[in-house]
């Protein structure tokens, strides 16, 4: 395995793949924005990275942004998380299209859900942004944008596992206005999670998504989205509380609804946004065929935001303000009440106000964003901000440094708990508090760009599942600081019209209140990724990655008390090949995990080994 001096090194001396990119950023402000002009640390992957890996989970094409962390449950479908730089995944906020899509349950995105989606492009967010968002957003925000590219798309592989997937797709621009639609299907047999050589733990999924534009005139738009999404997930469980898996015949299927929609234009001297969204997510879980529990999560969200832009001399400003409604419901049943009855319905709603400002001259940018959230009485309210600046040189590239404070809000689970019997709620609990900031340095070259970054968080109030002597546990605050900080280091590079390379590499500390590292925090991880097409036959192309992930700590509950245990560094290897048999038909090839690495993120949850797909794809 490679040292992290080493890998660091080769990351510091290369640089990045692409002439930089001139598309603006929509996830660092409540207003597009140049990349010239954005402050914080921003990964974008395009269609071209995406199609680095044409990974089925959305969570292993993340894994080539800088400081982003996957912790997968076992086989493909399972609960995969993801954690940037060091927090927790419930400090992740995930948007499709502008429509929060997190399990309002538990406040976080299960990435095992989502397999097929066709996406055109992914901007990632690292570090606070509460001061935009509100809560979740502690680590950061994940907006993943649907194809939009006109005409018919379809893919149908199968492989290793008794794996297959499909894809089709079609849209059409039309004057004014523009409709499209898809369909993706995944199942896999799986793996036997326990690793107890039982029978092994498969997964379903199908999705479907619409999506529609309109250009009303005078300067006004619309478009709407709806996305309708089931799974289902064989897993593994522990039947005799010895912390360890048994070969369980338990099942998880899960139901998603994701619509909403956005107007927007210009009107008395200002640029008005009117957003509506709505999830819904429903996981019903049953044993041996026999039902045994369901939650439900709704949200809705309402926002408004007016913007005003104007210059002076050779100074723009921009001043934007943004009003967000946002209800949440829960809803738990379940058939065993022998312990007390978890059966129980509670809502949240809140109220943020907030307000960013934007300042250019030159080389300069500034910006300032404040927000404020009425949490209705169930828990504090809460006041965040965020302030950042760059500078642009000639030959030194681009400085920039970020501070800002974050929150999040204790989940439906935490405050009213799951099962009396064992999770109990605490109704008491504080909202996690953070502060980070951050000095970056970005330079574009004539074939590449690369960027460096350094890191710093502090968390108050983290919350966590304390155990007690009755084999019940609860939710809890922590007393002291929880500290994370790390290097972050990406780059491109265009080697000639056909070969482009993609670097990244991170080193990250994460250190709970009593001095010990967080669980599932890898102290390193490395991404290499190249891509070669043609130039004789266009649209044959052949990419390969590397996805390296360090050691890092869990737990093993199979003793009590529990003791901390090192998992196992890995090198996860990948490699596709698109051949063109006509001017619209294409054959496919894709590997993972070349290596047969025994991946493990999670203990005592046995990942897939090595697995070869061959398919075709009509574009």
């Amino acid at each position: 395995m490679l040292s992290t001096s080493v890998v660091l090194a080769l990351l510091w001396t290369s640089v990045s793949a692409e002439e930089a990119d001139t598309d603006v950023i929509t996830v660092s402000g409540l207003r597009a924005q140049s990349p010239a002009d954005v402050t914080a640390s921003i990964s974008v992957l395009d269609e071209e990275q995406l199609r680095l890996r044409d990974a089925p989970f959305l969570a292993d094409s993340l894994r080539a942004v800088p400081g982003l962390g996957v912790s997968r449950s076992g086989a493909a479908g399972g609960l995969t998380q993801i954690r940037l730089r060091g927090a927790e995944a419930n400090h992740t906020l995930v948007l499709l299209d502008g429509i929060e899509i997190s399990d309002p349950v538990t406040g976080e995105t299960d990435f095992g859900l989502w397999s097929g989606l066709d996406l055109s492009r992914i901007e990632i967010a690292r570090g606070e942004q509460s001061a935009l968002y509100g809560s979740d957003s502690i680590g950061g925000v994940i907006a993943l944008f649907s194809g939009s590219e006109d005409g018919l798309r379809a893919a149908v592989e199968a492989g290793s596992r008794q794996t297959a997937r499909g894809m089709i797709s079609a849209s059409h621009n039309a004057g004014r206005g523009y409709v499209g639609a898809s369909l993706t299907g995944f199942t896999t047999e799986g793996v036997d999670t326990s690793g107890s050589t039982g029978e092994e733990d498969g997964s379903d999924s199908f999705a479907g998504l619409i999506r529609a534009g309109i250009e009303f005139g005078e300067g006004w738009s619309g478009n709407l989205l709806l996305r309708a999404a089931s799974s289902t997930v064989e897993n593994d469980s522990d039947t005799d509380f010895d912390g360890l898996l048994e070969d369980t015949l338990d099942e998880t299927e899960t139901d998603q609804l994701t619509f909403g929609g956005r107007v927007g234009g210009d009107l008395i001297g200002l640029n008005h946004q009117f957003r509506v969204g709505y999830t819904e997510i429903v996981r019903e879980n049953t044993d041996n065929g026999v039902y045994t529990d369901e939650t439900t999560g709704e949200r809705t969200k309402l926002s408004y935001s007016p913007s005003k832009e104007w210059r002076s001399g050779d100074v723009t400003h921009r001043l934007t303000g943004l009003i967000d409604h946002e209800a949440e419901d829960y809803e738990r049943k379940d058939t065993d009440i022998a312990f007390g009855d978890p059966n129980q319905r509670q809502e949240f709603t809140s109220l943020g106000v907030a307000g960013e400002y934007l300042l250019t001259a030159g080389r300069l940018t500034l910006n300032a964003s404040a927000r404020h959230d009425d949490n209705d009485g169930q828990f504090e309210d809460a006041t965040t901000w965020r302030l950042g600046a760059a500078w642009r040189t000639d030959r030194l590239g681009r400085f920039r440094v970020s501070a800002g404070e974050g929150i999040k809000n204790p989940t439906f689970t935490e405050l009213f708990g799951f099962y009396p019997g064992s999770f109990v709620g605490n109704p008491d609990l504080k909202p996690e508090q953070s502060f980070s900031y951050e000095l970056g340095w970005d330079q574009d070259f004539a074939r590449g760009s690369m960027s460096a970054v350094y890191f710093a968080a502090e968390l108050e109030d983290e919350i966590y599942t304390a155990f007690n002597p009755d084999f019940t546990s609860t939710a809890i605050n922590r007393v002291g600081k929880s500290e994370r900080s790390g290097i972050e280091l990406s780059g491109q590079y265009a080697v000639s019209d056909a070969v482009a390379i993609y670097l990244s590499g991170t080193t990250t500390q994460s250190e709970s209140d009593d001095g010990e590292d967080e669980i599932r925090v890898p102290n390193w991880t490395a991404s290499f990724g190249a891509s070669w097409e043609s130039p004789s036959k266009p649209g044959f192309v052949v990419t390969g990655a590397l996805d390296a992930v360090g050691e890092q700590d869990d737990f093993d509950f199979g003793s009590f008390p529990s003791r901390r245990v090192t998992l196992d560094s890995y090198v996860l290897a990948s490699a596709t090949l698109r051949y063109p048999l006509t001017d619209h038909l294409s054959f496919t090839l894709r590997g993972d995990n070349l290596f047969d690495e025994e991946v493990t993120d999670v203990f005592g949850y046995r990942g897939p080994g090595a697995g070869l797909y061959a398919g075709f794809r009509i574009d």
